[in-house]
């Protein structure tokens, strides 16, 4: 009795720690810049993943390792306060392939309770659990560091909202820059599609030069995604249209109107 006991004790333990593993393969290539990689994961044949990341973010991985000439067995580790990724594999001249395994760490489960959320993600994928959770949590690096500072300014929203900001790289100096252009009031789908289409501080400066000083946000968003740009402009008033009204811009975008078809109309 003693033994069968022990037996299914064993048979608990492993299995529960079986399902707090989560394991897959990766591939990883060396960036232009030298300082960053670029990494696929896949999971079974459902998920799969392809980010940028900078060897900073792994700990036991160094440049030698990435760019030796020949086949290079490596281990290293990225760790997140969410759980640990565990790769193995091989590098040679800035390529590599392998295996990794996620452990979680549920601390930070209690962590970001405290700050009044649940570890509750929507993304439209099969079903997953709460190690799932954490593991995109981990690879995305939501800290409860990065969610402190946006709350301190005023971005007190869910988990998954907080996860967007990280993989769109909404900081609070981003934010900080998008108000001193006078965009005070982006709540936090707005900020993040700020960041979706590309409607930049950047962005912002150089419509304004262009002499669109109080288009809207959401005209702003429409010159994203319809390709309204500098060069766009600045055709058109070459060819005699100047200061065209946001909304009229955009529609010509979407009808396929620009300088050269105004010059062929003209007889230019």
């Amino acid at each position: 009795m003693k033994r069968i006991a022990t037996l299914t004790l064993f048979v608990c333990l492993f299995v529960t720690a079986s399902a707090f593993a989560i394991d897959g393969a990766w591939t990883a290539s060396l960036e232009e810049d030298r300082d960053h990689l670029y990494f696929n994961m896949t999971q079974g044949q459902h998920w799969n993943m392809g980010t940028t990341m900078s060897l900073a973010s792994f700990a036991s991985l160094t440049p030698s390792q990435v760019n030796a000439a020949t086949m290079t067995a490596v281990t290293f580790q990225m760790r997140r306060e969410a759980g640990t990724v565990a790769f193995e594999g091989t590098f040679r001249n800035g390529k590599g392939a392998g295996q990794f395994t996620f452990s979680p760490d549920r601390s930070y489960i209690d962590k970001i309770r405290a700050l009044g959320l649940a570890l509750e993600l929507h993304r439209g994928r099969r079903e997953h659990t709460e190690e799932d959770d954490l593991f995109t949590l981990a690879l995305h690096d939501v800290s409860t560091s990065f969610i402190k500072s946006m709350q301190a300014i005023g971005y007190k929203t869910t988990l998954e909202k907080y996860l967007r900001m990280r993989i769109f790289n909404v900081t609070p100096e981003y934010v900080h820059d998008m108000q001193s252009l006078g965009f005070a009031q982006l709540d936090d789908d707005d900020i993040i599609k700020s960041k979706i289409h590309g409607v930049t501080p950047a962005f912002v400066r150089e419509m304004r030069a262009e002499g669109y000083k109080d288009v809207a946000f959401e005209d702003l968003v429409r010159f994203r995604i319809h390709g309204v740009t500098k060069q766009f402009i600045d055709d058109l008033r070459a060819a005699g249209y100047d200061h065209v009204p946001p909304e009229k811009l955009v529609r010509m975008r979407i009808h396929g109107i620009d300088a050269g078809m105004i010059r062929a109309m003209n007889g230019s």
